[in-house]
């Protein structure tokens, strides 16, 4: 069972943003063609300018922000498939306490709720069996009901640079927890991200009112997983009047 530390991240993004995040990512990723995927494992002498480009970009731009959870070790007595279900219980439960912090700053009319996860990246069994456990733990508890517009998405990480983004990012603060060496391109990355936030080193905890790049240490609060009653969809509002007795 691994002894190191772990946790899970999201990047936030309006959905009606996701063209202009896509423009975005074009233009950073055009000045470095030889590039290709981007991500913690990917950082090289050859590919740091251009992570650390990527991280500017994070930083630059007013309409994305990230939460974390980091949790220096887990408990020695799990094994593997123990570890395993912590980890995504864990994610589950951060993303529950997220959204549901977010619904009570627009509680009349929330936007479209839309959840990407590569889920065997995270050791769900497959892709339906992570969008069902996010709809099911998260989604329908979080919001009560769903709107046909709420919903968990599957995608690979490696063609969805949103996932890719999200998890340079949390490897970059995972490793920094770790007190391990990291090769100097790594760093560079690592020291790039803290040098935004004005933090010695991403060995930290937000403040509080932190809402760009906020990271919370330990595990989140875990919640019943008992199967919920509350119906999948909310029916949509019909313009017909009611049938007469």
């Amino acid at each position: 069972m691994p002894d190191r530390a772990w946790g899970g991240a999201i990047i936030w993004l309006n959905w009606q943003r996701r063209g202009d995040f896509q423009d975005l990512l074009r233009q950073t990723l055009a000045q470095h063609p030889a590039l290709g995927n981007f991500g913690w494992s990917h950082i090289n002498a050859e590919t740091a300018v251009a992570h650390e480009a990527l991280v500017n970009m994070f930083f630059a731009t007013p309409w994305l922000s990230f939460d974390a959870f980091v949790v220096e070790a887990a408990p020695s007595k799990l094994n593997t498939a123990e570890f395993s279900e912590l980890q995504r219980h864990a994610l589950e439960d951060f993303l529950h306490s997220q959204i549901t912090e977010r619904l009570r700053a627009e509680p009349d009319e929330p936007q479209p709720l839309r959840v990407w996860i590569d889920g065997p990246a995270i050791g769900y069994g497959s892709r339906k069996a992570s969008v069902a456990a996010l709809e099911d733990h998260v989604l329908r508890p979080a919001l009560g009901r769903l709107r046909p517009v709420d919903k968990a998405i599957a995608h690979r990480t490696a063609k969805t640079p949103a996932l890719q983004l999200a998890g340079l990012l949390l490897q970059s603060l995972l490793a920094a927890w770790q007190d391990s060496s990291v090769a100097a391109p790594r760093k560079g990355v690592q020291n790039a991200i803290a040098s935004h936030l004005g933090w010695p080193s991403l060995r930290t905890v937000s403040r509080p009112d932190d809402t760009k790049f906020n990271v919370h240490l330990g595990a989140p609060k875990q919640r019943s997983r008992r199967p919920t009653q509350l119906p999948l969809f909310e029916p949509l509002p019909s313009s017909r009047p009611a049938a007469p007795m």
